[in-house]
């Protein structure tokens, strides 16, 4: 199936905008899960913030020392960026595992988040009093490693859920589009069938009247002639040549008026076992008694098999035989094949060619691009392979010959 360059930019066109359209679809879920995470863990972080407020206020009774060693002990956990205590306005003690760096926060807030370079931070400030009502804070700032777990599969699930997403949309894209070809296909096809039947319908028509008109006085003028030919000279060259003529020339009209009605008309199928070796060799020697200067070298895979109506099959090939022998050309070249559950027979040709333009017609009743072509031969090929419950195709180029593919 050939793809347009307009079908391959309106694919990229429709994954471009899919993509685009289902990630930011997809942002406002990513941003509330992220949300909803920062939620769970600043709630985490009063909890903690209030079981350090009481742990530290009993610590202070026994003086700074006892809160300072719990600190530390909080800080030896690889979690905790850094701790500190303050107190009467200063820092009494810090801790932190970057030298230098201690963020504490000003504001009141017992729980706050901020970005640094290692994620994000939460940083926990419980206020104290000892019993002389001095005010203290106890800070610990760590590192949420989930956070950042959280937000990093949050974007891969929205990298993969858009394209995804894409994906799927593209594939039902290209399966409608798909299906459109096949329907228009099909479309055509009915079309094309009931083109055919409304030119059987004239050509039914045609026959008729060829039988009615010429085919009975063509029989009675045959009779006139068997009559007459005892009397003839049967020495006399000139006699005997013409008499030759006339009965070829009333043969060929019968011949002629015979094709026309076959186009309409249901042909009788008998199908057998066809010994494809020998099947082929007698139509060698049939066209080489007919034909001399055409050569029909024939390629046979071995083993292949083929059930149908042998003279059927024998006609159609004579036809395209017979077309491309009045086209000029000199050899006929058969080629047969297995094709899936099929037999392929391929002829090629070296005479001139088909035109492109004339291919889709070819196979039309009446229409030939011959000077004494009928136009019914080929027509006649494809009913026949039709009715076998097979396929005719048609390739060429001008100048380089005719192909015909017959499937099986």
């Amino acid at each position: 199936m050939r793809v347009s360059v307009k079908y391959i930019a309106a694919m990229i066109a429709l994954c471009v905008s899919g993509i685009v359209v289902f990630y930011f679809l997809n942002l406002g879920n990513r941003r509330a899960v992220e949300a909803r995470t920062m939620e769970l863990a600043v709630s985490e972080g009063k909890t903690i913030e209030k079981v350090l407020g009481l742990a530290a206020t009993k610590l202070l009774d026994g003086g700074e020392a006892p809160l300072v060693r719990f600190m530390n002990g909080i800080f030896a956990n690889e979690q905790v960026v850094y701790v500190a205590i303050r107190g009467s306005g200063r820092l009494l003690h810090a801790a932190s595992k970057f030298e230098g760096y201690l963020p504490l926060g000003v504001d009141t807030n017992p729980v706050r988040t901020f970005e640094s370079p290692l994620g994000q931070i939460i940083e926990i400030s419980a206020a104290l009093r000892d019993r002389s009502g001095n005010v203290y804070s106890a800070h610990i700032g760590y590192f949420f490693s989930a956070i950042d777990e959280i937000h990093r599969a949050a974007k891969r699930s929205l990298l993969l859920l858009t394209l995804l997403q894409s994906a799927v949309v593209l594939v039902l894209a290209a399966f409608l589009f798909s299906f459109n070809r096949q329907l228009g296909r099909k479309e055509l096809e009915i079309e094309r069938e009931k083109e055919e039947k409304e030119k059987l319908q004239e050509i039914s028509l045609i026959t008729a009247g060829i039988n009615h008109e010429i085919r009975n006085p063509l029989h009675s003028l045959y009779l006139s002639y068997q009559m007459l030919e005892p009397q003839l000279d049967p020495n006399d060259a000139n006699v005997s040549c013409h008499s030759q003529a006339v009965k070829r020339e009333i043969k060929r009209i019968q011949d002629i008026i015979e094709r026309f009605s076959s186009l309409t008309r249901s042909l009788p199928v008998h199908k057998e076992k066809i010994d494809l070796p020998r099947f082929f060799s007698e139509f060698q020697a049939a066209w080489a008694g007919l034909e001399k200067r055409l050569h029909i070298p024939v390629d046979l895979e071995a083993g292949v098999e083929l059930v149908s109506d042998r003279d059927l099959l024998t006609q159609a090939l004579d036809n395209i035989v017979r077309n491309a022998a009045e086209s000029g050309a000199g050899i006929v070249a058969i080629r047969v094949r297995r094709h899936k559950d099929a037999l392929e027979i391929k002829l090629r040709d070296n005479g001139p060619g088909i035109k492109p333009e004339h291919l889709n017609s070819i196979f039309d009743p009446f229409v030939s691009f011959k000077p004494k072509g009928s136009g019914i031969g080929l027509a006649l090929t494809k009913k026949i392979v039709t009715q076998l419950g097979g396929r005719i195709e048609a390739a060429s180029g001008e100048g380089e010959g005719a192909e015909f593919t017959i499937i099986l």
